[in-house]
């Protein structure tokens, strides 16, 4: 290989690498939090996890592959350029064939890894980490319903348990429900114990020491209740697949390979929508690894033009490009499977895009500009021109006053810092969408949800992404931002007239305190309502109704009052404060039926409920002790608006909303350690950005001489680690093993502590 040749790849090599492990962090991110559920509170085998993360790579790689060879053409080249190392070799008689020939052999090897992951390793792993995620996910109650709320799993099942098992795995103080869901609670199970077992493809509910009591709802004198050691209900048959999770048992087109795609694209019929979907599958295994190709041929001219844009306007120029890429290859995507265009076009217009704009940016040449009249050379004691005595007085008034407050040198640190940030969260948000647009094709095809529907999921998408990347984003900013400075021995010269690196950074920290407090308001004000709005708008993109698996209509008509009663309710009507054939279950320490009670209308009289028109029994065990009818009774309960109210998960809830129901649920005697971690989270997670700014604080002046992509390395490190520590001690605290408080700030206290040693230690 040639001296050239061989010069060119090293150039690439790193910042490819790099980008290459960024991207395959960021799409890591949510994988690793749901893995880290897995391991701490599904008790699920450390092998399994591990497992289920090398399944998770080879999707992510066939995208993030091309991304990365774009980075580091466009990172490589522009370096060359911006040195005028490109100008230098013109000038010695060697042409752009010396820059394309070895960019093409690299290109050629990167296409031929992507083909081989998309065609030979790819349909396996996914139909692999199909079935696994499904195996784990369905032996965990948590992937059905959450402790005291009343969820649906399938219609016909009305499912309610008060705590989970140190195990995971089971769970106490099971409610059931059975009947449809416009029934009324004719026919109800109470068990102390229960679990989930995955048998084949079929998912049961195993009950232990359940009562099962039925009434007949024409003459409720008539009842029947049965006692069973142990009892087992169908939870599901085919497949397990809860709403917003697409765990999928059977084997669909996308997880099929090459051979298994061209029979199905020719045996099935021509109006299907399969063989559409087929095709598009096909090209798509030959397209997505010809982008590397595609890449190079726009992105040599691109990156020699660059030249002083450094590698901020490289990695800038490598966002546009693959953002314009992958939205036309999406596009074009959901256009074929809609029978809009044929599928072979809609694939390869990307490629074909950048194949001509490629040619444009080779032939075009720039026009020659008039040179610049030579400036006059003053002497050091002549004084400036009134022209530009005026120019310099205007542009001085003309600062903002609250700009001017801020030191110079500080404006100049914080515009570096910001510019890395903005391109740290632009990328990451960009790879954060196509994913997530890429894995919704298929239902934005079938369903074909408005434009309006498909901004509004993402907006608000995108707002729950931004938190859970800002820590990452501000540490990998804070290391590539003050890097530079070490790396143009700028730290010296600022070393040298009296300022210390710790007040260099002091803008980055204290800037970040103020993210801190905005990232505190966002999960506050905003993050509630974008979480709801999020599942709503992925509703109507899944064609379902818009509060599915939100609360459906029947779970709503369920309440569990402050004094552990279960209430039903078919209607409620606000303006008389009352509700419509009501139920009140109680139960015993044992989590056994003790009294049931059904009237035919509830009002609230100001202080407590009247019930009408209604029929009372109370039991000894299984066994029926009493019964009673009665035209009006009175009963204590929550007022009105407690039992309509809607009940949430904690990321939809504020700070004093959480707080107030994890203090009722403590008073009640139920375990809050999952409620009192969140809360304590909602705090702990926000000053979490100082704390990673403070970290890369003495790495990016440590390892800033041997440029950002060395920071960026670093980063990638300490990002992990601080990700799985938190995603861990979280989990933890979520199943009582450590005190809440602990597992929220632990990772605050254990980096905090280590970028404070670190600086201590650091020369400055």
């Amino acid at each position: 290989m040639r001296l050239i040749s061989r010069s060119i790849l090293r150039e690439i090599w790193p910042p490819f690498l790099l980008g290459f492990a960024a991207y395959t962090f960021i799409l890591l991110i949510r994988t690793i939090l749901l893995l880290a559920d897995f391991a701490v509170r599904r008790s699920a085998p450390f092998r399994e996890v591990g497992l289920l993360v090398l399944l998770s790579l080879p999707w992510i790689a066939v995208l993030t592959l091309p991304m990365a060879f774009l980075l580091g053409v466009l990172i490589g080249l522009g370096r060359l350029g911006g040195d005028s190392e490109l100008t230098a070799l013109g000038a010695c008689g060697v042409g752009p064939s010396s820059l394309y020939r070895p960019l093409f052999a690299a290109a050629g090897v990167a296409s031929a890894a992507v083909l081989v992951l998309y065609n030979l390793v790819l349909p396996p792993a996914n139909e692999a980490l199909q079935t696994s995620m499904a195996r784990v996910a369905a032996t965990s109650i948590v992937n059905v319903v959450t402790p005291r709320t009343f969820r649906e799993p399938r219609p016909g099942i009305m499912f309610f348990f008060d705590r989970v098992a140190p195990d995971g795995r089971s769970f106490e103080g099971v409610f059931l429900k059975l009947g449809d869901e416009d029934d009324p609670p004719n026919r109800v199970i109470v068990a102390r114990r229960g679990g989930l077992a995955l048998e084949g493809d079929r998912l049961w509910l195993d009950l232990v020491e359940s009562t099962v009591h039925e009434v007949d709802p024409e003459d409720p004198t008539r009842y029947r209740s049965t006692r069973n050691s142990s009892q087992r209900l169908l939870l599901a048959g085919e497949s397990f697949n809860r709403p917003g999770t697409r765990v999928l048992i059977q084997r669909g087109l996308r997880s099929q390979t090459l051979p298994e795609l061209w029979r199905a694209a020719h045996r099935l019929p021509a109006a299907d929508p399969d063989r559409r979907l087929a095709w598009v599958e096909i090209h798509k295994k030959f397209a997505i690894p010809f982008a590397c190709v595609a890449f190079v041929f726009v992105g040599v001219p691109l990156g020699r033009r660059l030249r002083r844009g450094g590698r901020g306007g490289s990695f800038a120029l490598s966002l546009l490009i693959l953002l314009v890429y992958y939205l036309l290859l999406s596009s074009g995507e959901t256009w074929a499977q809609e029978g809009r265009i044929h599928a072979a076009l809609a694939i390869w217009l990307p490629n074909a895009l950048l194949l001509l704009l490629g040619a444009v940016a080779i032939l075009w040449k720039p026009g020659g500009r008039v040179p610049a009249a030579p400036l006059a050379v003053l002497p050091q004691d002549a004084a400036p021109s009134p022209a530009r005595s005026s120019v310099r007085v205007a542009g001085t008034a003309a600062t903002p006053s609250r700009v001017r407050m801020i030191p110079l040198a500080d404006r100049y640190v914080l515009a570096r810092f910001l510019v890395a940030l903005a391109l740290v969260l632009s990328s990451a948000l960009l790879l954060a969408a196509v994913v997530d647009y890429a894995d919704k094709l298929d239902e934005v095809a079938r369903h074909r949800p408005s434009a309006g529907v498909l901004l509004g999921y993402y907006r608000f998408f995108l707002v729950s992404i931004l938190l859970q990347i800002s820590p990452f984003a501000v540490l990998l900013a804070t290391l590539v931002g003050l890097g530079m400075f070490s790396k143009n021995n700028e730290d010296t010269a600022f070393k040298a007239s009296g300022v210390s690196l710790a007040r260099l950074a002091a803008p980055v920290l204290v800037l970040s305190c103020l993210f801190a407090v905005g990232a505190f308001l966002m999960g506050e004000y905003v993050l509630p309502i974008a979480e709801q709005k999020q599942a709503r708008y992925r509703n109507l993109i899944y064609g379902r109704p818009s509060d599915y698996g939100i609360r459906t209509a029947a779970e709503r008509n369920w309440y569990l009052a402050r004094d552990g009663r279960i209430w039903f309710r078919e209607e409620s009507d606000p303006e008389r404060n009352s509700l419509l054939s009501v139920a009140v279950f109680e139960r015993d320490a044992e989590f056994q039926l003790v009294e049931r009670t059904t009237a035919r209308e509830a009002v609230w009289d100001g202080a407590r409920w009247r019930l009408r028109d209604g029929w009372e029994r109370t039991f000894e065990g299984e066994a029926q002790a009493s019964y009673r009818a009665f035209r009006e009774e009175p009963i204590a309960g929550d007022p009105p608006k407690a039992v309509t109210a809607a009940r949430r998960r904690p990321e939809e809830m504020r700070f004093r909303e959480l707080e107030r129901l994890t203090r009722r649920l403590a008073a009640g005697g139920y375990p809050t350690a999952s409620l009192e971690t969140a809360l304590q989270a909602k705090l702990a997670q926000p000053a979490l950005l100082p704390i990673m700014a403070l970290l890369a604080v003495p790495f990016a002046f440590r390892v800033g001489r041997r440029g950002a992509l060395a920071g960026v390395g670093v980063g990638l490190v300490l990002g992990i680690l601080a990700l799985i520590a938190a995603a861990f001690m979280t989990k933890l605290g979520e199943v009582g093993a450590l005190p809440p408080a602990l597992a929220a700030w632990s990772p605050n206290v254990l980096f905090g502590l280590a970028g404070w040693w670190f600086l201590l230690r650091l020369r400055t």
